[in-house]
C-alpha cells in the first residue's frame, strides 16, 4: 500500500540523511510502499515498524515506527493487515535497531570511552591533546635557544610597563546601550530585552504560523507566542511532571507564587494547540543550501542572537571565554556531537561562549560543528588558524576597546593573544602542557628557573618576548609541586590592595609546610574571573532547567531550548547586578523564583491582551474570577505584569470593593485592582451583569 513518512521518521537514518540533503522539519518521503510489518527492540522500548520499498532508494528496505507511517491510499481488501504478523501467525522476531544510539561512559576509564567514541567516527574535546597551531611540525629543524634555554628574542625579567594601562584600557562596568537599564523594569522587560526580537517576530513567529494554517489551525500571534514560552518556563519549575500532566484537570489548584501551575492550563491554552505549536516552530526562511549543511536550520537563529547582544550590551573591561555544554545523548540525530570528558555533563553539542567577567552575562556563542562542518561554508578569519580565528569572531564586537581576556588553556596560542593585541584586545592564557609545550613556551626553562635554590612557593617571575612587533611576556609562579604558567599580552605583574592573599600547605618529607603570599594582578585576575562562563553554565544547568524538561526528538528545538535558557540566566544576572548590586541578601530572588515569575509574566503578557481586545473577544475561560494573590514586592498591575518595587515583600492595599480591608489578591479577570475574599461574590455578581 502506498504509504508516506516524515523524513526525520524514516530509517536508516544515515543512508536516508546521505540521499535527502537538508530536509525541511515537515519534508515526507511520499513514494513509499509497504511491504512487511516487524517489531523492532530499541534500549527499553520495542515497537511495531513498517517496512518499505522506494523508487529514490534502489535496493534498500527502509523502516519507521507504526504511528509515524501515513496510509496514503489503502491496499486490496484482501491483504490488508489485521492478522499476526507472520503468516504462521507467530509474532515476528524482535529486531535490535541499529545499535549505539544511547552513548553510554564508563566512568572509571575514560581513555576507554574516548577511543571507543572516536572509533565510531565521534568528535572528543579531549584538554590533553595539542591544539592545531602547537603541534610540532615534522621535519621542522630544531629551535635555537640560547644559554637559559630560552628562544631567540627572549630574557628573562619584567619592564615593568603595564601595556594595557599605557595603551588606556580602564576598569569600566558593564553596561547596556542606548541608556537602557534593568532597573524599574518588570522581569519581563529584562528577558525580553536579551531575546533576538525581529528574527522573533519576522521569522520565528511568520513562518510558524504559517506552518500551523497549514495544519488547519489558527495562525500564531506574538502573544500566544510568548505565552507558550511563559508555559515552557513554568513547566521548568518542576521536575517529574509530564507535558500532558498540566491539562490534568485532578491537579490542587495553587496560587501563582506557590506552584508550577493554576488549576491546569486549559484556560490559557489547549492541549492540542500547545503540541501543535511545538510540531510546527520554524526557526529559519532561509533556502536549503545545494550542499549538505547539517546547521543550516540554526545558524540564523545563533546569528540573530549574537547579533542583539552584541547592539544592547556592553561588558565589563575584563571578559572571560570559556566552554558550555548543551545536553543531547542521541549521537546519530545530534549535528556536531562531541564528548567532552571534562564537562558535568559531556555529550551533545559544545559552544564556545564569552562572558561579562564582573557580571557574568554571555554576550557570544558559537556552536562547535566539528566533523559535520560543511567546507563550502565560508567561515570569517579561518586562514588564521582555527584557535586564533576562533577567538577573533568570538571577540570582534570588541575590536580595539582595551578589553582583557581571561583565556584557559584550551586557548593558549601565542599568536593568537598576539593577532588579539593587533585588533586592540589584551588576554592572558593559561599554558598547559598538551604532549608538547605551547609554540614559543620554554616550559623546560620555566621550570629549572623556579627549582633553583632559594625560590619560595609563591614567588613569581617573567619572560619577556616580542612576535611580529608586538611585546608579550610569559609569567611564572612557583606553586608547591608545579610551576604555574601564563602567556599575556598585558597586566602588571605586581600586586595591589586589591589583590587576594592565599596560603598553601604541603609536605616535604616528614614534615608539613605552610606559606601565604599575595597574588600578583595576573593571577589574581586569572583566579577571580575564569570561573564567569562556569557559573553562567552552572544557573543553566541548575534542576530543574528548561533544556532537562524540554523533552524533544527535534534537535533544532533543543538549540531553541538553549537560546531560550541563556537568555533567561542574561536577564537574572541583569537584574542581580544592575538592581541588587549583586547582593543576594538584599532581597533579590533565587533563579527558581525569578523563572516562576517571568513565566506568569509572559503568559499574562502585553501583546495577549491587545490580542483579545483586537479580537473583540472576554478574557480566558479560567482565567476569570480565580482569587490571586500578588507577587512578592507587587506595587501596580502596569503594562500587562506587575511592577514589583514596593518597599515591602509582602505589600498590602485597600480592597477595591470598599469594604475597608487590606490585602495583597486580585481577581485573574483583572489584576489592576485589588480585591479580598468577601468582596468576589459581589464583583461575580457585576461582571455578570455587565456593570
Amino acid at each position: 500500500m502506498p504509504c508516506s513518512v516524515l523524513v526525520k521518521n524514516l530509517r536508516p537514518t544515515r543512508e536516508v540523511t546521505q540521499r535527502i540533503v537538508n530536509p525541511s522539519p515537515r519534508q515526507r518521503v511520499t513514494d513509499l510502499t509497504a511491504v512487511r510489518r516487524g517489531i523492532i527492540t530499541r534500549g527499553a522500548s520495542t515497537y511495531e515498524t513498517i517496512y518499505f520499498t522506494s523508487p529514490l532508494f534502489p535496493n534498500l528496505e527502509l523502516h519507521a515506527a507504526k504511528k509515524f507511517t501515513v496510509v496514503t491510499q489503502e491496499g486490496h481488501g484482501d491483504r490488508i493487515w489485521n492478522t499476526p504478523l507472520q503468516a504462521d501467525g507467530t509474532p515476528a522476531p524482535a529486531v535490535t535497531d541499529d545499535g549505539g544510539r544511547e552513548i553510554t561512559i564508563n566512568a572509571n576509564d575514560r581513555t576507554d570511552d574516548i577511543a571507543r567514541i572516536r572509533a565510531e567516527g565521534f568528535e572528543v574535546d579531549d584538554d590533553n591533546e595539542a591544539l592545531p597551531e602547537n603541534v610540532p611540525i615534522v621535519g621542522a629543524p630544531p629551535v635555537e635557544v640560547n644559554e637559559d634555554g630560552l628562544y631567540r628574542g627572549q630574557s628573562w625579567g619584567w619592564d615593568g610597563i603595564d601595556k594595557r594601562a599605557v595603551a588606556g584600557g580602564g576598569y569600566e562596568e558593564p553596561s547596556f546601550n542606548n541608556s537602557w537599564s534593568p532597573q524599574n523594569k518588570t522581569y519581563l522587560q529584562i528577558f525580553t530585552q536579551f531575546l533576538p526580537f525581529t528574527w522573533l517576530e519576522t521569522v520565528l513567529l511568520v513562518l510558524t504560523s504559517a506552518a500551523l494554517e497549514k495544519e488547519n489551525s489558527a495562525p500564531l500571534t506574538l502573544g500566544e507566542l510568548m505565552r507558550y514560552v511563559g508555559m515552557r518556563f513554568l513547566m521548568s519549575t518542576l521536575q517529574g511532571w509530564s507535558v500532558d500532566e498540566y491539562w490534568n484537570y485532578d491537579h490542587v489548584q495553587r496560587p501563582q507564587e506557590e506552584g508550577p501551575c493554576p488549576y491546569n492550563f486549559k484556560g490559557y491554552m489547549g492541549k492540542k494547540r500547545f503540541h501543535l505549536i511545538t510540531k510546527c516552530l520554524t526557526f529559519t526562511d532561509a533556502t536549503p543550501p545545494p550542499y549538505r549543511d547539517k546547521f543550516w536550520q540554526v545558524r540564523q537563529m545563533i546569528r540573530a542572537w549574537n547579533e542583539n547582544m552584541a547592539n544592547i550590551f556592553v561588558a565589563a573591561w575584563v571578559l572571560c571565554l570559556d566552554e558550555s555544554m548543551s545536553i543531547w545523548h542521541n549521537k546519530w540525530t545530534c549535528p556536531g556531537c562531541i564528548f567532552c570528558p571534562r564537562k558535568p555533563h559531556p555529550f551533545g553539542n559544545e559552544y564556545h561562549t564569552a562572558c561579562c567577567g564582573l557580571c557574568n552575562i554571555l554576550f557570544s556563542i558559537e556552536i562547535v560543528e566539528g566533523k559535520d562542518a560543511p567546507p563550502e561554508v565560508d567561515v570569517p578569519y579561518s586562514p588564521h588558524g582555527k584557535t586564533v580565528g576562533l577567538l577573533l569572531r568570538m571577540l570582534k564586537s570588541y575590536f580595539h576597546m582595551g578589553k582583557y581576556v581571561v583565556l584557559d588553556s584550551g586557548f593558549c596560542v601565542l599568536k593568537g593573544i598576539i593577532k588579539l593585541r593587533e585588533m586592540g584586545l589584551f588576554a592572558c592564557a593559561l599554558i598547559k602542557k598538551r604532549q608538547s609545550w605551547p609554540v614559543g613556551v620554554p616550559g623546560d626553562a620555566m621550570q629549572a628557573r623556579f627549582d633553583r635554590p632559594g625560590v619560595n612557593v609563591g614567588d613569581v617571575d617573567a619572560i619577556s618576548g616580542t612576535q611580529d612587533g608586538i611585546p608579550y611576556n610569559l609569567w611564572g609562579m612557583k606553586e608547591p609541586d608545579y610551576v604555574m604558567r601564563m602567556m599575556a599580552t598585558g597586566g602588571p605583574n605586581s600586586a595591589d590592595d586589591s589583590c587576594k592573599t592565599t596560603s598553601r600547605t604541603w609536605k616535604r618529607g616528614r614534615d608539613d609546610m605552610s606559606t601565604s603570599f599575595q597574588y600578583t594582578r595576573p593571577f589574581d585576575w586569572h583566579f577571580r574571573y575564569r570561573h564567569a562562563v562556569d557559573d553562567h553554565n552552572n544557573l543553566r544547568h541548575a534542576l530543574p532547567s528548561i533544556e532537562d524538561t524540554w523533552v524533544t526528538k527535534r534537535w533544532e528545538c533543543r538549540v531553541f531550548s538553549f537560546i531560550l535558557a541563556i537568555s533567561e540566566i542574561n536577564a537574572f544576572l541583569a537584574l542581580r547586578y544592575f538592581v541588587f548590586g549583586n547582593d543576594t541578601i538584599k532581597g533579590c530572588p533565587t533563579l527558581l523564583v525569578f523563572r516562576r515569575r517571568l513565566a506568569w509574566q509572559l503568559i499574562n503578557n502585553p501583546w495577549i491582551q491587545q490580542d483579545t481586545q483586537d479580537s473583540e473577544e472576554t478574557v480566558q475561560p479560567g482565567a476569570i474570577h480565580q482569587l490571586v494573590r500578588a507577587p512578592d514586592h507587587a506595587r501596580k498591575w502596569s503594562g500587562g505584569c506587575f511592577i514589583c518595587d514596593a518597599n515591602q515583600q509582602y505589600q498590602q492595599y485597600f480592597c477595591s470593593g470598599k469594604c475597608g480591608r487590606r490585602i495583597r489578591t486580585y481577581c485573574a479577570c483583572d489584576p489592576s485592582k485589588w480585591l479580598c475574599q468577601n468582596c468576589l461574590p459581589k464583583h461575580v455578581l457585576e461582571f455578570e451583569r455587565g456593570e
